[in-house]
C-alpha cells in the first residue's frame, strides 16, 4: 500500500467525496422516476376510492 504524505492526507480529508455524492445522486434520480412512475401509471388511472 502506498503511504500518502501529510500534505496528501490532509487534501483527502478536507475534499467532498465526490463519488458518493454521484451514487447517492443517481439512487435519488432513480427513486423519483420510481414514485412518478407507481403514482401516474398505477394509482392515478385507477380514480378515486369507492
Amino acid at each position: 500500500m502506498v503511504e500518502l504524505t501529510p500534505e496528501e492526507q490532509e487534501k483527502a480529508i478536507a475534499e467532498a467525496p465526490k463519488g458518493t455524492w454521484a451514487i447517492l445522486l443517481v439512487y435519488a434520480v432513480f427513486m423519483v422516476l420510481g414514485w412518478l412512475y407507481m403514482f401516474y401509471g398505477f394509482f392515478l388511472p385507477h380514480g378515486p376510492v369507492n
